[in-house]
Parts: structure tokens; sequence; C-alpha cells
């Protein structure tokens, strides 16, 4: 193979351009599903090696690549498993093998599909990846609200999760391994630790930023009074237990990305309120409808046999947009926010109005990038805290209706 002739740097340089993202990049931002991962878990192995399952969806490119030599092997599987799905039954034989091949280091991202607690692993299962992958940056947790809380150590309302029909959510934690260590990592060995010592994983690095994706409400607007439901979330538990976990994660965070599709209004207000306790944020990115080409809404609505009122979801995105341009306004007073992207304006049939709508709410301290990109950037320009608690105030009044096509 004339391939195997080159330099190993030059070889070594091909395998880096068959390497590609995360494939949890492309899907974060969509309705959570359960991964196929959890169809396809191992029975119980002690071989090491059996971890084909637990490496990331590599390219085909990649993979092909890496099965025509034992050399080219060893030069790919660094690309390979750069970013890693494991389930917790399989961290074992994961870091086993991680540990055989030397490439503890390489491991960069972590995606754990869960669909129960295994609250019972001690030491926790997250911890002994926290522990054993020095360069972890982004730690993706997929699994039922009810086992997001408890790795929160927390518990949520949970009588009206029936309604929502969520089924899995996305809680995704990054940080910088390679900042100093007060802002990177604790220096508590976590597997060494007792249960009453074990931090919970909100707390147990500095994370920076923060992702959400709480999945589709559209279901539970099929229910009587929909709106006194109480949408399953971790954030709004975090904000109304008054956990202590809440007050250190807030106040490390500097992004923070919170994905929806059709959450009532007064949900939407309660992640807010969490969000104005995030008084180092610096980014914020919100997305409370589905994606242009996305047949959710279609689809749902076939699901429930035509029983939602399309208007109904369209009217509480329309309220929700209006709240989250106050609560920028507060951030541009009270906290440090620099960056503001609402993702809905994709949405051709409400774009013109919801910038207009944000545009006239954030005023002249704010600059919008335009062309339906929906990026704000904070004017770099002294601010009067007295004019803008005026308009906030004047703003509590009901905003001018948006005219929403439906895009169904």
């Amino acid at each position: 193979m004339a391939l195997l002739t080159l330099p190993t740097e030059i070889i070594s340089r091909v395998v880096s351009f068959l390497d590609t993202a995360s494939p949890l990049e492309t899907t974060i931002l969509q309705k959570p599903k359960a991964p196929q991962s959890l169809h396809q878990l191992p029975s119980a192995s002690p071989n090491a090696n059996d971890v084909s399952s637990s490496s990331s969806s590599p390219s085909p490119p990649l993979k092909h690549f890496s099965l025509t030599s034992r050399f080219l092997r060893t030069l790919s599987l660094p690309f390979l498993f750069k970013h890693s799905t494991v389930h917790p039954l399989q961290i074992t034989n994961l870091l086993t093998f991680l540990q055989n091949h030397d490439l503890q280091s390489r491991i960069l991202t972590i995606t754990a599909p869960l669909e129960s607690h295994f609250t019972h692993f001690h030491p926790a299962w997250w911890s002994r990846l926290l522990d054993a992958l020095p360069c972890l940056t982004t730690f993706t947790i997929i699994a039922p609200p009810e086992v997001l809380d408890a790795l929160a150590g927390i518990h949520t309302w949970t009588t009206d999760a029936w309604a929502f029909n969520m089924p899995y959510q996305i809680l995704r934690l990054e940080h910088s391994p390679s900042g100093p260590p007060s802002e990177s990592h604790s220096p508590m060995n976590f597997v060494n630790s007792d249960d009453d010592t074990l931090p919970t994983i909100l707390t147990a690095r500095k994370w920076h930023t923060l992702t959400l994706n709480e999945g589709s409400s559209l279901q539970a607007y099929t229910t009587y009074e929909f709106f006194l439901r109480r949408t399953p979330s971790l954030l709004t538990a975090l904000h109304f237990n008054n956990s202590a976990i809440a007050d250190p994660l807030f106040t490390s965070l500097r992004s923070f990305n919170f994905i929806a599709i059709f959450p009532f209004y007064n949900h939407v207000d309660e992640i807010l309120k969490s969000i104005r306790k995030m008084t180092n944020l610096e980014s914020l990115s919100i997305k409370l409808c589905p994606d242009p080409d996305s047949t959710v809404f279609r689809d749902e609505i076939e699901l429930n046999h035509g029983h939602i009122d399309v208007n109904d979801p369209w009217n509480e995105c329309e309220t929700s947009w209006m709240l989250i341009a106050h609560t920028v306004i507060y951030l541009t007073v009270q906290g440090h926010l620099t960056t503001f992207h609402m993702v809905d304006v994709q949405i051709e049939a409400v774009r013109e109005s919801l910038e207009k709508a944000i545009v006239s709410r954030l005023q002249e301290w704010w600059s919008y990038e335009g062309d339906g990109s929906g990026m704000w950037h904070k004017r770099p320009q002294s601010i009067d805290p007295t004019k803008i608690t005026a308009i906030d105030t004047a703003d509590n009044a009901p905003a001018a209706p948006f005219i929403v096509t439906s895009t169904t």
C-alpha cells in the first residue's frame, strides 16, 4: 500500500481530515429520542475490548480506514473514540479499553444515554468518567426528566408528567480543562469519596456552558386546561427548591442554551427566573419552535388525532418571546450578557414580526446582525439603568399581537 510509505506525520494528517464533529451536534436542537445505543446494550461481559457500541458513531470513511491495517487503526483510534457514547453498564469495559490503548487523554466528549437512575452504583458512574478522562470538555446525558432530577439530587413535580409524555430530555455540560484548576475542575478524587462528600454532577466541575433540551410540550395541549400543567423540568426544580446546587452552578455559567418545542409561556417564565440568577452569563440562546423542515408538529397532531388547536402553541410562543426580551433587558443592566440568539427567527412565517418586536424592546443598547440571523450583540456603550427599568416596566403591558402564520 503506497500510503504506508509516507511519513507518519503525513498519514496522521490524512486521518485528521476524515475526522468529524460529535454526532450529537446534529441532533441537540431536535426533539430528544432514545439513542440507538439503548437498544444495543451488550450483556455484562468481562471482555474489556467489547466497546463497539461505546464509541461514538464515527463517519464510515474513518471507520473503514481504521480497518485496513493494524498501523492505520493505531493512528485512527484517537479520532474514533474522541466523541464517545457510553452506558453506565459499559463504563468498566470502556475505561479498561482506553487505558490499554493509552487513550484516556484523547476523549473530549462523552454522551451517556440512560433509561433508569443507576443510583446504586458506587462510586457514581459519572464520577468514574470525570476522574479517568482528564481532557473531557463536554458531558451529555440523554435521559427521562426524573433521571436528570435524581442526578441533581432533587425532585420535580411529576403529577403532570403523563400529560407531556417527554420520554427523554438532554442535559449537556461543558467546561475548559485547560484553564486554571479553580476554573476547570475540583481537586476532589470522586472515586475515593463517600456518598456524603460526593457532589452532584452539576457541581462536580466549574461548568461554563449548560444546554438543556426539554423536548416537546405539544401533547399536553390536548389536555383540559393545559395551561395549568407543570412541565417536568430540571431547571425550574433547581429554582423553586432553592437548592444549594443551583447557586454555584448558576454563578459558574457563562453560556446557556435552552431548547424546547412549544413550551407553555408560564413555564418559559419559570425558566427565565432561573436565567436571571445566572449573573455571569455572557451568551444566551433560546429555541422554542421546531426547525422549519421538521415534521414534529404534523406528527404529533396526527398522533393525537387532530386534538390540538394549532393556534394555542403559537399564542404561547408569542407571549414567551416577549418575556424573553424582558429578561435580556434585565441582564443588560444586572448581568454581563453580550450575545443573544433567538433561534426561532429562522422560521420565515414569524421572522419579520419577531425581529421587529425584539428590536423595539432591546432598542439602542443592542445591535442586530440582520439577514434572519437571530443574533443580537450588546453595544459597547454606557447604559442608563433608570431608562431601561422604565422601559421594562412599561413593557409589562400586553404586547401588540404578532401576525403568526401556521407552518404546519
